[in-house]
């Protein structure tokens, strides 16, 4: 769960299946590239994920400046590359 807070996640709440735990959480989609991965090396190979869409929300400004900022570079970049 600390690692689901650390890549801004909410966590709705944990549940019992059996034997297992269910964690439940929304967190960007961003953050959740390679999360199997994650999971398998956390939980030493036992654990899984699911995903699914939930919706829309809008970007906190700090996150927005960061995200502006590397589009911006990018941009820069690629004008640098095609005027050589």
């Amino acid at each position: 769960m600390g690692d689901l807070s650390a890549r801004r996640g909410h966590i709705l709440g944990v549940d019992v299946d059996g034997h297992f735990q269910v964690v439940r959480a929304q967190l960007p989609q961003k953050e959740l590239h390679h999360y199997s991965t994650t999971v398998r090396s956390l939980t030493g190979g036992r654990g899984r994920h699911a995903e699914s869409f939930s919706h829309y929300a809008e970007v906190p400004p700090e996150q927005a400046a960061k995200l502006l900022a590397e589009a911006k570079a990018r941009r820069e970049h690629a004008a640098g590359k095609s005027a050589a």
